[in-house]
Protein backbone atom coordinates (compact mmCIF):
# COMPACT_ATOMS: atom_id res chain seq x y z
CA UNK A 1 0.00 0.00 0.00
CA UNK A 2 0.95 3.48 -0.54
CA UNK A 3 1.37 4.46 3.25
CA UNK A 4 1.25 8.42 2.83
CA UNK A 5 -1.91 8.23 0.63
CA UNK A 6 -3.56 5.45 3.19
CA UNK A 7 -2.38 7.76 6.07
CA UNK A 8 -4.03 10.87 4.31
CA UNK A 9 -7.60 9.13 3.80
CA UNK A 10 -7.33 7.14 7.42
CA UNK A 11 -10.07 8.63 9.58
CA UNK A 12 -12.30 7.81 12.75
CA UNK A 13 -15.25 5.76 11.90
CA UNK A 14 -18.21 6.11 14.66
CA UNK A 15 -20.90 4.62 12.56
CA UNK A 16 -21.04 1.61 10.80
CA UNK A 17 -23.45 -0.43 7.99
CA UNK A 18 -24.25 -3.52 10.48
CA UNK A 19 -22.94 -5.81 8.18
CA UNK A 20 -20.44 -8.14 9.38
CA UNK A 21 -16.95 -8.74 7.74
CA UNK A 22 -16.58 -10.76 4.63
CA UNK A 23 -14.47 -13.65 5.11
CA UNK A 24 -12.14 -12.80 2.52
CA UNK A 25 -11.86 -9.37 4.57
CA UNK A 26 -11.23 -11.21 7.95
CA UNK A 27 -8.23 -13.45 6.23
CA UNK A 28 -6.72 -11.06 4.52
CA UNK A 29 -6.47 -8.74 8.09
CA UNK A 30 -5.59 -12.29 10.13
CA UNK A 31 -2.84 -13.26 7.45
CA UNK A 32 -1.31 -9.21 7.45
CA UNK A 33 -1.54 -9.93 11.50
CA UNK A 34 0.08 -12.72 11.45
CA UNK A 35 3.19 -11.38 9.46
CA UNK A 36 4.02 -8.36 11.42
CA UNK A 37 7.49 -8.41 13.03
CA UNK A 38 7.46 -7.33 16.56
CA UNK A 39 9.86 -3.73 17.33
CA UNK A 40 12.94 -5.44 19.85
CA UNK A 41 11.08 -8.44 20.57
CA UNK A 42 8.01 -7.23 22.01
CA UNK A 43 5.25 -10.10 22.72
CA UNK A 44 1.71 -8.22 21.01
CA UNK A 45 -0.45 -9.48 19.95
CA UNK A 46 -3.97 -8.34 18.02
CA UNK A 47 -7.19 -10.23 18.04
CA UNK A 48 -9.63 -10.01 15.64
CA UNK A 49 -13.51 -10.41 17.40
CA UNK A 50 -17.10 -10.86 16.26
CA UNK A 51 -20.51 -9.85 17.72
CA UNK A 52 -21.46 -13.36 17.07
CA UNK A 53 -20.12 -16.66 18.12
CA UNK A 54 -21.95 -20.26 16.83
CA UNK A 55 -24.54 -18.22 15.88
CA UNK A 56 -25.08 -16.50 18.85
CA UNK A 57 -25.16 -12.37 19.62
CA UNK A 58 -21.87 -11.52 22.05
CA UNK A 59 -21.75 -8.23 24.04
CA UNK A 60 -19.02 -5.67 23.21
CA UNK A 61 -20.25 -2.76 25.06
CA UNK A 62 -18.93 0.77 23.22
CA UNK A 63 -20.70 3.19 25.94
CA UNK A 64 -22.86 4.63 22.69
CA UNK A 65 -19.88 5.47 21.10
CA UNK A 66 -19.84 3.15 18.27
CA UNK A 67 -23.10 2.74 16.30
CA UNK A 68 -23.90 -0.75 13.78
CA UNK A 69 -19.92 -2.65 14.20
CA UNK A 70 -20.01 -6.14 13.80
CA UNK A 71 -16.42 -6.73 14.13
CA UNK A 72 -13.67 -5.60 16.35
CA UNK A 73 -9.59 -5.57 16.94
CA UNK A 74 -8.21 -5.76 20.18
CA UNK A 75 -4.70 -5.12 21.16
CA UNK A 76 -3.02 -6.85 23.83
CA UNK A 77 0.28 -6.55 25.18
CA UNK A 78 2.91 -8.47 27.63
CA UNK A 79 4.17 -6.09 30.16
CA UNK A 80 7.83 -5.02 29.79
CA UNK A 81 10.19 -2.10 28.64
CA UNK A 82 9.19 -0.21 25.20
CA UNK A 83 5.79 -2.24 25.01
CA UNK A 84 3.53 -0.35 25.17
CA UNK A 85 4.88 2.02 22.57
CA UNK A 86 5.41 -1.46 20.69
CA UNK A 87 1.99 -2.09 20.70
CA UNK A 88 0.62 1.08 19.73
CA UNK A 89 2.78 0.84 16.40
CA UNK A 90 2.22 -2.27 15.75
CA UNK A 91 -1.35 -1.27 15.79
CA UNK A 92 -1.67 1.34 13.92
CA UNK A 93 0.32 -0.68 11.13
CA UNK A 94 -3.26 -2.78 10.96
CA UNK A 95 -5.53 0.20 10.97
CA UNK A 96 -3.88 1.25 7.85
CA UNK A 97 -3.70 -1.85 6.33
CA UNK A 98 -7.92 -2.20 7.46
CA UNK A 99 -7.89 1.76 5.60
CA UNK A 100 -6.15 0.02 2.49
CA UNK A 101 -8.85 -1.92 2.30
CA UNK A 102 -11.52 0.54 2.53
CA UNK A 103 -12.71 -0.09 6.16
CA UNK A 104 -13.70 1.98 8.69
CA UNK A 105 -11.47 2.01 12.16
CA UNK A 106 -11.58 4.21 15.17
CA UNK A 107 -8.98 4.11 17.84
CA UNK A 108 -10.98 3.39 21.28
CA UNK A 109 -8.62 3.71 24.80
CA UNK A 110 -11.43 4.02 27.23
CA UNK A 111 -15.07 3.98 25.42
CA UNK A 112 -15.57 0.62 25.76
CA UNK A 113 -16.76 -1.76 28.63
CA UNK A 114 -13.16 -3.82 29.03
CA UNK A 115 -14.97 -6.53 30.97
CA UNK A 116 -17.09 -7.70 27.55
CA UNK A 117 -13.77 -7.94 25.88
CA UNK A 118 -11.57 -9.72 28.32
CA UNK A 119 -14.15 -12.33 28.40
CA UNK A 120 -13.34 -13.21 24.78
CA UNK A 121 -9.80 -12.88 24.92
CA UNK A 122 -8.59 -14.95 27.76
CA UNK A 123 -5.35 -12.74 29.02
CA UNK A 124 -2.34 -13.86 30.65
CA UNK A 125 -1.33 -12.82 33.84
CA UNK A 126 1.62 -10.39 32.31
CA UNK A 127 -0.73 -9.18 29.35
CA UNK A 128 -2.84 -5.95 28.98
CA UNK A 129 -5.77 -5.16 27.18
CA UNK A 130 -4.70 -1.80 25.88
CA UNK A 131 -6.62 -0.95 22.79
CA UNK A 132 -10.26 -2.21 20.40
CA UNK A 133 -11.44 -0.56 17.68
CA UNK A 134 -14.12 -1.21 14.91
CA UNK A 135 -13.43 -2.78 11.74
CA UNK A 136 -16.48 -2.62 8.98
CA UNK A 137 -17.78 -0.71 6.14
CA UNK A 138 -18.70 2.77 6.85
CA UNK A 139 -22.11 4.03 6.95
CA UNK A 140 -22.79 7.16 4.42
CA UNK A 141 -25.08 8.17 6.81
CA UNK A 142 -23.02 9.58 10.52
CA UNK A 143 -25.02 10.19 13.67
CA UNK A 144 -25.45 13.36 15.63
CA UNK A 145 -22.94 12.71 17.89
CA UNK A 146 -20.41 11.79 15.04
CA UNK A 147 -21.00 14.78 13.02
CA UNK A 148 -20.34 16.84 16.05
CA UNK A 149 -17.30 15.55 16.45
CA UNK A 150 -15.93 15.74 13.37
CA UNK A 151 -16.74 19.81 13.06
CA UNK A 152 -14.93 19.70 16.47
CA UNK A 153 -11.26 21.76 16.17
CA UNK A 154 -10.37 20.46 18.76
CA UNK A 155 -10.20 16.67 17.57
CA UNK A 156 -9.75 16.82 14.04
CA UNK A 157 -6.96 20.06 13.71
CA UNK A 158 -3.37 19.50 14.22
CA UNK A 159 -0.34 21.40 15.64
CA UNK A 160 1.58 23.34 13.32
CA UNK A 161 4.80 21.78 12.45
CA UNK A 162 6.77 24.08 14.18
CA UNK A 163 5.25 23.53 17.47
CA UNK A 164 5.94 19.80 17.25
CA UNK A 165 9.05 19.48 15.74
CA UNK A 166 12.54 21.64 16.58
CA UNK A 167 16.26 21.60 15.35
CA UNK A 168 18.83 20.97 17.74
CA UNK A 169 17.38 22.17 20.67
CA UNK A 170 13.40 22.31 21.94
CA UNK A 171 14.37 26.45 21.31
CA UNK A 172 14.84 26.30 17.70
CA UNK A 173 11.64 25.40 15.83
CA UNK A 174 11.87 22.60 12.65
CA UNK A 175 10.99 24.15 9.00
CA UNK A 176 9.48 21.81 6.44
CA UNK A 177 12.47 23.35 4.16
CA UNK A 178 15.20 22.64 7.16
CA UNK A 179 13.97 18.96 8.09
CA UNK A 180 15.04 18.11 4.53
CA UNK A 181 14.54 14.29 3.59
CA UNK A 182 12.66 14.13 6.58
CA UNK A 183 9.57 16.78 6.02
CA UNK A 184 7.30 13.65 4.67
CA UNK A 185 8.05 11.50 7.43
CA UNK A 186 7.33 14.01 10.35
CA UNK A 187 4.31 15.51 8.08
CA UNK A 188 2.99 11.86 8.13
CA UNK A 189 3.42 11.57 12.08
CA UNK A 190 1.94 15.22 11.98
CA UNK A 191 -1.59 13.03 10.89
CA UNK A 192 -0.79 10.30 13.89
CA UNK A 193 -4.04 10.04 16.19
CA UNK A 194 -3.90 10.72 19.73
CA UNK A 195 -5.62 10.27 22.90
CA UNK A 196 -7.79 13.68 22.57
CA UNK A 197 -6.04 14.80 20.08
CA UNK A 198 -3.14 15.85 21.76
CA UNK A 199 -0.47 14.77 19.87
CA UNK A 200 1.76 14.21 22.94
CA UNK A 201 4.79 13.86 20.92
CA UNK A 202 7.83 16.13 20.03
CA UNK A 203 11.42 15.65 17.82
CA UNK A 204 14.42 17.26 17.75
CA UNK A 205 16.86 16.68 14.84
CA UNK A 206 20.44 16.81 15.64
CA UNK A 207 21.88 17.00 12.19
CA UNK A 208 21.14 13.21 11.20
CA UNK A 209 19.70 12.07 14.15
CA UNK A 210 15.90 12.15 15.52
CA UNK A 211 15.26 12.20 19.16
CA UNK A 212 11.80 11.35 20.00
CA UNK A 213 10.12 12.24 23.11
CA UNK A 214 6.56 12.19 24.80
CA UNK A 215 5.05 13.80 27.78
CA UNK A 216 4.04 12.10 31.18
CA UNK A 217 0.56 11.54 30.06
CA UNK A 218 -0.97 7.98 30.86
CA UNK A 219 -2.11 7.86 27.23
CA UNK A 220 1.55 9.33 25.16
CA UNK A 221 2.78 6.09 25.74
CA UNK A 222 0.55 4.74 23.37
CA UNK A 223 0.55 7.98 21.05
CA UNK A 224 4.29 7.85 20.36
CA UNK A 225 4.00 4.38 18.96
CA UNK A 226 1.54 5.33 16.21
CA UNK A 227 3.95 8.37 15.96
CA UNK A 228 6.36 6.42 15.21
CA UNK A 229 4.94 3.85 13.21
CA UNK A 230 3.97 6.84 10.79
CA UNK A 231 6.86 8.06 10.52
CA UNK A 232 8.89 4.82 9.96
CA UNK A 233 6.90 3.39 7.32
CA UNK A 234 7.20 6.36 5.28
CA UNK A 235 10.91 6.49 6.06
CA UNK A 236 10.45 2.76 4.37
CA UNK A 237 8.61 4.12 1.94
CA UNK A 238 11.11 6.63 0.79
CA UNK A 239 13.74 4.75 0.45
CA UNK A 240 15.44 6.55 3.69
CA UNK A 241 17.86 4.47 5.74
CA UNK A 242 17.65 4.36 9.63
CA UNK A 243 17.38 2.37 12.19
CA UNK A 244 15.48 3.35 15.85
CA UNK A 245 18.19 2.95 18.64
CA UNK A 246 17.82 3.92 22.52
CA UNK A 247 20.56 6.39 23.24
CA UNK A 248 21.08 8.14 26.50
CA UNK A 249 19.56 11.74 26.13
CA UNK A 250 17.91 13.26 29.47
CA UNK A 251 14.45 14.05 30.08
CA UNK A 252 12.47 17.02 32.17
CA UNK A 253 9.27 17.01 33.95
CA UNK A 254 7.73 18.21 30.48
CA UNK A 255 9.07 15.79 28.12
CA UNK A 256 10.36 12.13 28.89
CA UNK A 257 12.96 10.72 26.18
CA UNK A 258 11.96 7.31 24.18
CA UNK A 259 13.77 6.41 21.55
CA UNK A 260 15.81 8.04 18.64
CA UNK A 261 16.19 7.33 14.95
CA UNK A 262 19.34 7.36 13.40
CA UNK A 263 21.27 6.80 9.88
Amino acid sequence: MNIQETIQKRRSVRTYTGEALKEEQIAAITNFIAGLQPLYNTKVRIEMLSVFMDNQPIKLGTYGKIAGAKNFLALIYENAPFAEEAAGYQFEQVILFCTELGLGTCWLGSAYNPKDFKKQIQLAENETLAIVSPVGYAAEKQRFLERLVNVDKFHCTRKPFSELFFNQTFDTPLTEETAGIYAAPLSMLRLAPSGHNRQEWRVVKDNRILHFYKTPSPTATIDIGIALCHFVETCKELNINGKLEFLEKSSNDNLQYVVSWSN
